[in-house]
């Protein structure tokens, strides 16, 4: 069960997860390299800024490092699943979603990366249209289409059955189709 976006395979992953749990220092700190860039497109395409995502990806490690002798199951399901608490919890204390500007930030984040305005604009689009989604739609896109991960992996990540998760891309792949092919402007902040 390897992705696309896995550098490691399993074994490796499980050998480094086990060694990190006997309190291995360089283990850890190469699991949490490893998943800190994963665990951050995750939760950029899901909140309001840079700083929010840096954030929330430093308190997932932070998460990690506390919780990890008492973890079980699935190593990449259950730090998925630290992310998307987070996520909650973080728009539970704003209570209302704010819309997101192109701010200084990001145009020098993606200057850095030689992106183009076109690329630039597209990609903030995008994060519009994938906010009007359902939390779990959001999810199961950004899992799958910006991380990589195949459906049977993020059914793990969700604990939903792999049919549901097609489901579920099928209803947000056919809403953000509707968001893109309507005049309805995205920059706005309202849920599908």
């Amino acid at each position: 069960m390897k992705s696309k976006a896995k550098d490691l395979t399993d074994e490796e992953l499980h050998q480094i997860v086990e060694k990190a749990k006997a309190k291995d220092n360089r283990a850890l700190g190469r699991l949490c390299e490893h998943f800190y860039s994963k665990i951050y497109r995750f939760i950029y395409y899901r909140v309001n800024s840079i700083e929010d995502a840096e954030d929330l990806t430093s308190e997932v490690c932070l998460r990690v490092v506390k919780s990890l002798p008492e973890q079980k199951g699935l190593f990449y399901a259950w730090i998925f699943r630290i992310a998307s608490n987070l996520i909650t919890d973080y728009y539970c204390r704003r209570a209302v979603r704010s819309n997101v500007a192109i701010n200084e930030d990001l145009v020098e984040e993606m200057a850095d990366e030689k992106r183009t305005t076109t690329e630039l604009l597209e990609q903030q689009e995008l994060r519009q249209a994938i906010k009007h989604l359902t939390e779990e739609q959001q999810q199961v896109i950004v899992l799958k289409f910006i991380e990589g991960y195949e459906t049977d992996e993020i059914a793990d990540m969700v604990g939903k059955s792999a049919g549901a998760v097609r489901a579920i891309q099928f209803r947000a792949l056919t809403a953000l189709r509707n968001i893109f092919a309507s005049d309805m402007p995205i920059r706005k902040d309202k849920t599908v």
